[in-house]
């Protein structure tokens, strides 16, 4: 999660860290490597058309994506795809 807090909306924010930046020490180069990963992700996203979600960086934080839930129907496991996806898809970056 980008922000240690009690939820108190339907957005959240969070980075996927594929295995390659899991073990990386952490410092300029791994925040230059995390920044490029949701836009690649995205980018593959739209390519393969399964899903889509945004990102953004924030004040002194890299991209991280930011799911906005705003649809009732919306299911534990669409939210399951969704992850499983971006896991999916970002397992290679």
């Amino acid at each position: 999660m980008v922000y240690d807090a009690e939820p108190q909306h339907t957005n959240v924010c969070f980075w996927y860290f594929p295995p390659s930046l899991r073990c990386l020490p952490e410092g300029e180069d791994k925040r230059e490597r995390l920044h490029k990963v949701a836009p690649k992700i995205k980018a593959m996203m739209m390519e393969s058309g399964t899903t889509m979600v945004g990102y953004q960086p924030q004040g002194d934080k890299v991209n991280f994506f930011r799911m906005v839930i705003s649809n009732p129907a919306a299911t534990r496991s669409d939210i399951d795809f969704l992850i499983d996806e971006i896991e999916r898809l970002g397992l290679d970056l």
